[in-house]
């Protein structure tokens, strides 16, 4: 069939031509679209509001050689509580980039498409530690990507690890012990407390991270953790993670 439905999350958006623009939506049923919104740009478009950045809407889209087109949508839900907050909308584009690149076209995760929509819903709606939240989604959205970081044992020789400072390696995937580390590209060395939040953060639904209260120093343990780990398996560092450090250099 050439016209299909998806209900999806609006995660980039690009002019086209004058009055075009590209769309990438993360959909529940398809995974990764990438399509065509023709005419959204003029002030009488019926699509216009449903096809903002962020928004979460149903799409009724027509298949094409290299592109779809969109005939129909309709916002269901379009996040008000972000629009005019800098961080949370700041957030909001990290996320959604970060979905956008480590995730491929034609790779469906219902766990991924839960995870984005509620993560924009909290960010949205509540005042929870926003970084937190952010670590959060950032190691749900590497293990459902199939990049999972060790945490639990060295990743070389498996054996568990019970100094007080523990070391990890983007490079080698996780927690690394003092015999392997020489083995292990580069490695840096964290408090045992920061690799304990992370398993937190790894197997506690995202809406309970509000518990969690570390302190400044682990926070920007976790951040770094995260931050290295990403950009090493993405390969590059995303521009909308470069303006969060930007924003955040003198909060922590």
């Amino acid at each position: 069939m050439k016209l299909y439905k998806a209900d999806a999350v609006v995660i980039s958006s690009r002019e086209m031509r004058e009055a075009d623009r590209v769309l990438v939506l993360y959909s529940a049923q398809r995974g990764k679209i990438r399509a065509a919104a023709h005419g959204v740009n003029k002030p009488s478009s019926r699509k216009r509001g449903a096809v903002q950045p962020f928004c979460y809407s149903s799409f009724l889209l027509y298949r094409g050689r290299e592109l779809d087109s969109i005939s129909q949508c309709e916002a269901i839900e379009t996040f008000p509580g972000l629009r005019n907050d800098l961080d949370k909308i700041s957030y909001a584009s990290y996320i959604a980039q970060l979905v956008d690149t480590v995730i491929v076209e034609g790779n469906t995760d219902r766990r991924i498409f839960s995870l984005l929509l509620v993560t924009l819903h909290l960010l949205s709606s509540t005042s929870m530690d926003l970084e937190l939240l952010i670590r959060s989604f950032e190691i749900k959205l590497m293990k459902f990507s199939g990049f999972k970081p060790e945490l639990n044992c060295c990743v070389i020789c498996g054996e568990s690890i019970k100094a007080k400072n523990i070391n990890f390696s983007s490079s080698a995937g996780g927690i690394i012990c003092d015999n392997c580390k020489n083995n292990a590209g580069q490695v840096d060395s964290y408090p045992r407390g920061a690799v304990e939040v992370l398993r937190i953060l790894l197997e506690w639904e995202i809406t309970k991270v509000d518990r969690i209260k570390i302190s400044t120093s682990i926070k920007k343990c976790i951040k770094k953790i995260m931050r290295d780990y990403i950009n090493y398996y993405t390969e590059k560092k995303l521009d909308s993670m470069y303006f969060l450090d930007k924003i955040n250099f003198y909060r922590f």
